[in-house]
């Protein structure tokens, strides 16, 4: 090859990679995602109820494939333990991973009962209200990963679908909930074996959640428009999982880091104690503490949960603001109470089964974030 063909070679080289930069620059990044997430909503509207079943029936069998189904096969099989039959039962029900905990199945069971008699319209406001929230929070996030990045568009209700559906999102819930405590168990006594089991679940067989990936990768297509934009849509739609993750890694340390809160009010302990004067003061320090562990660089997660209860529901009981402090201080005042020290046991169990609630309606969502198992279907 002569030098000038190696010089034509290198030009045509050095104006095709240009002209992919280009390309990425002239993608609107808020716009394409805006476009995916419209698509995306659009899908789930029009059968809601087969994303639902396939999210079940995978769920199921995931849980079949890379649990062992008894103690003898979790020996031979280096796995954890979980039979499929576990889960026809509710996680908060008698039987359940929370029977030791009383408070935690009075909360879930409360929850659960909260869930299915709220109104769609109002259950739709409070999403509204989280979701503006957590794109505050997201945003952030995702200017410190995506150079340029354009901002965060409205974030559609993917959830709406689902308002008629109430008893099988549930199911869902307790589905997730019963996997999780299953492997925080095993994670405490055979941490080999629960990370074992943990990888299996990211794509354990041919097929997992293959309808949830299609509408994945069309709606990649809609959403960039042109070929050229699908790689920066895909680098962005990173980014927001990414930025998911940490957020509910945040999150969950926080809500971990409440019971120690608890305790140190209780106790008098820490740079933070409560004042001697009265078991008030105790219950306000309590209540301030919890509270404190809920405040973030760009969000007061107590005050936005206080806000979107209190206007989107529209029947308050006996006409009174359905507030966290009201809530915690009944909590509190209970701990504070208890001789036993069987309540703080209890709560530290009640706040590790909100973690795994909270980790359960986070990952409802992340399930359109794709993975591994997307690649091969």
């Amino acid at each position: 090859m002569s030098s000038s063909q190696q010089i034509i070679i290198l030009i045509f080289l050095f104006n095709y990679l240009i002209n992919i930069i280009l390309a990425e620059n002239n993608c609107d990044t808020k716009q394409s995602l805006n476009s995916y997430l419209s698509c995306l909503k659009g899908e789930l509207d029009k059968e809601y109820s087969s994303f639902e079943e396939e999210l079940k029936l995978h769920t199921r069998k995931a849980a079949s494939v890379c649990f062992a189904q008894n103690i003898a096969d979790a020996n031979s099989q280096e796995r954890c333990v979980l039979s499929v039959s576990d889960l026809e039962q509710k996680a908060w029900d008698r039987n359940g991973p929370l029977r030791d905990c009383s408070i935690c199945r009075t909360f879930a069971t409360g929850a659960i009962k909260a869930i299915l008699s709220t109104p769609a319209d109002e259950q739709k406001c409070i999403r509204e209200q989280i979701s503006k929230a957590i794109a505050v929070e997201s945003e952030s996030c995702l200017r410190k990963k995506v150079q340029d990045f354009g901002g965060i568009p409205e974030i559609p209700d993917l959830e709406e679908g689902g308002s008629g559906l109430r008893e099988e999102v549930i199911d869902s819930i307790s589905d997730y909930i019963w996997i999780h405590s299953r492997l925080a168990f095993c994670a405490e006594r055979k941490p080999e074996r629960a990370a074992k089991t943990r990888e299996c679940l990211k794509s354990p067989f041919l097929g997992f959640y293959s309808k949830h990936c299609r509408v994945l990768n069309s709606c990649d297509q809609i959403g960039a428009q042109t070929a050229e934009c699908v790689t920066p849509l895909k680098t962005t739609k990173a980014a927001v999982c990414a930025c998911i993750d940490e957020a509910r890694d945040d999150l969950k340390q926080r809500i971990a880091g409440i019971a120690d809160a608890i305790k140190e009010a209780v106790d008098g302990s820490g740079s933070r104690a409560a004042p001697s004067i009265g078991s008030g003061s105790k219950v306000d320090q309590c209540v301030s503490n919890i509270k404190r562990q809920l405040i973030t660089s760009t969000n007061d997660w107590a005050s936005t949960i206080d806000n979107a209860l209190n206007n989107c529901i529209k029947n308050k009981p006996n006409s009174q603001n359905l507030g966290i402090d009201s809530l915690l201080n009944v909590g509190c005042r209970k701990i504070i109470a208890d001789t036993t020290g069987n309540a703080q046991i209890q709560i530290k169990a009640g706040f590790e089964f909100v973690n795994n609630l909270v980790d359960s309606m986070v990952e409802r969502s992340r399930r359109f974030c794709g993975g591994t198992h997307c690649d091969s279907n």
